[in-house]
């Protein structure tokens, strides 16, 4: 139904979420509101309103806003359309309204100009609630010809293929589908992944030719793989098979290709491989926020950076409010070390109405590594409570912090109080035992036998990880910076050396930049200054995590300090 009308404060002004002007042919599917008596049909409308969307979407003559960034806009509370329509640089907006009853369905949509707050066009469909696909079909193609845009044959017949026959099915997969788009968001990643495979396994039990529910599978299956959440043999086989599963099932299918070249990229480190398959995906889903993102992530790594910048931004563009997208954008420019660039990309996110402690954290952390002031961080984290540990990202940061600080007590406390056994770090693919950090606690207080002992319990972890997935090189440089400080120092160097063959930077920049960084350190903490400092000066030269503020203030490099090349480095980076 429609809610109160916005108070007419704001004139037609251009996007603040991207910042350029809206083109007429744009829309947002905010979410269906629930009108059954049944409030467990919540999901069901959410369905609804999610599968006109993937419709409208597959149109490439529309710019279509993806599931995140809509979904922040609940049915039932009074929606300012204009100020929605600005944050998400659209045109128009479709809202909408869902009953069921029995078998009896009804489906009330209308169109609105968010520009003017004007009304254009409504209808009513009331029909039997296994005509759910066809009516979906025929709402998003009326919407195509209301915006006079251009369908081709193919996404006329693409609109009009039913998912599924199976209603149930159909409520499992976007439980799961829910999850999957929106795993940054998650508390716990692993246990999220793993509910959303229940919800889609269930599916394809119950219509064994469901097609997008193996797609969404697979991407389950590749994260848990990619993240090591469980980098078991096990997990690449059944990820494989829901691709080949999709694939076989319908083989001209843009979302199946899109899942084999996430499977590709994930769990073979194919690069190629999923480059092509993006090429064949491309053309079905010319508004699909994954596919941006997943195309800008192996550009990144392939060392074609005006490329990736391009997705992120197009992903940005799509879903203003898209964690995976902005995140990734803002990333991509603290790479190539350009703070401002990084933090101005979270004051579009702020601006676009994404005002989430993840977000607030983030700006402040990229501040810091720009200017080297702690304090904007250091207040930001006073204030948010300790539980606040998004993936395990912000406790290593509340440890680092204490530690430029000297404060020892501090950094165990923080560390001590987290539940977790593993945190993200330095960047967001790759995480480190606690006992990493127990460690590095230690050894920057002089607790040597401190120090020493929660090296030895790392090695273990680190050792076990390699077991399960053999020659990985981060783990592998990580394992060898252990060593270093454990006096093994020609294991160290040769595990290092043997980390940078197996990642070179020539196959992947970004991981290969990681793990020469690892080799630096390792040269740092076994008395080989001067090869340590001959490899930072060429680290700082490529894009990567190593700035200014991380080689002046982390005691990791308290070794080379002093040393004029040393100095002259770290001079020469800092903010201009």
């Amino acid at each position: 139904g429609r809610m109160i009308p916005p108070t007419g404060s704001s004139s037609a002004v251009p996007a603040i979420a991207t910042g350029l002007q809206v083109s007429n042919k744009s829309i947002a599917v905010l979410p269906f509101q629930n009108l059954s008596d049944d409030k467990e049909n919540s999901y069901f409308a959410d369905g609804v309103q999610d599968q006109i969307l993937t419709n409208l979407a597959k149109v490439s003559d529309l710019k279509v806003i993806s599931h995140t960034s809509v979904r922040q806009y609940k049915s039932g509370v009074n929606r300012n359309l204009r100020e929605i329509g600005q944050q998400l640089g659209v045109a128009y907006i479709l809202e909408g309204s869902v009953q069921r009853a029995s078998d009896r369905l009804r489906i009330n949509a209308e169109l609105i100009d968010a520009r003017t707050d004007t009304h254009i066009w409504a209808e009513t469909y009331d029909r039997k609630a296994a005509d759910l696909f066809a009516i979906q079909s025929e709402l998003a193609q009326s919407i195509v010809g209301q915006l006079q845009a251009k369908l081709s044959p193919e996404q006329k017949a693409e609109i009009e293929t039913r998912p599924t026959h199976d209603l149930v099915a159909f409520e499992l997969y976007e439980q799961g589908k829910e999850i999957v788009d929106s795993y940054l968001n998650a508390e716990d990643v692993r246990t999220a992944l793993l509910k959303a495979l229940q919800a889609l396994d269930e599916a394809t039990s119950r219509d064994s030719n469901f097609v997008l529910a193996y797609c969404y599978a697979t991407r389950a299956h590749d994260l848990l793989y990619f993240f090591d959440l469980d980098p078991a043999p096990t997990r690449l086989l059944l990820a494989e098979a829901a691709a080949k599963a999709a694939l076989r099932l319908q083989p001209d299918s843009a979302e199946a290709h899109f899942a084999m070249a996430d499977y590709y990229f994930r769990c073979r480190g194919d690069y190629d491989g999923a480059q092509q398959e993006l090429a064949i995906a491309r053309r079905g889903l010319p508004n699909s926020t994954p596919l941006f993102i997943l195309s800008g992530y192996i550009n990144r790594r392939q060392n074609h950076w005006p490329e990736a910048e391009r997705d992120f931004s197009t992903a940005v563009r799509l879903d203003p409010r898209n964690p995976n997208a902005y995140n990734l954008l803002s990333d991509t420019y603290v790479l190539k070390r350009q703070f401002s660039k990084s933090v101005s990309v979270y004051d579009r996110v702020l601006a676009a109405g994404e005002r989430t402690p993840l977000v607030r954290f983030r700006r402040a952390a990229v501040e810091f590594y720009g200017s080297g002031d702690p304090k904007p961080l250091r207040d930001f984290l006073a204030e948010a409570p300790l539980e606040l540990d998004f993936a395990g990202g912000w406790t290593p940061v509340r440890v680092w912090l204490a530690l430029i600080g000297g404060n020892y007590a501090e950094a165990e406390r923080v560390l001590a109080a987290s539940p977790r056994q593993d945190f993200q770090d330095i960047d967001l693919s790759f995480y480190y035992p606690k006992a990493w950090f127990e460690a590095m606690i230690g050894r920057a207080k002089g607790d040597t036998a401190a120090a020493q002992a929660a090296f030895e319990n790392a090695r273990l972890i680190l050792e076990q990880r390699l077991t399960v997935k053999p020659e990985h090189a981060r783990t592998l440089a990580v394992l060898a910076q252990v060593d270093a400080n454990l006096g093994r120092k020609e294991q160290a160097l040769r595990e290092a050396e043997h980390a940078v063959e197996l990642m070179p930077v020539s196959k992947d920049i970004y991981d290969g930049v990681l793990v020469l960084e690892g080799l630096a350190q390792v040269y740092t903490w076994t008395g080989e200054r001067d090869r340590a400092i001959e490899l930072l000066q060429k680290l700082v030269t490529m894009p990567g995590y190593i700035s200014y503020v991380r080689l002046k203030t982390y005691p990791t490099w308290s070794p080379l300090r002093g040393d004029p090349r040393f100095e002259q480095l770290v001079a020469s980076m800092a903010p201009k």
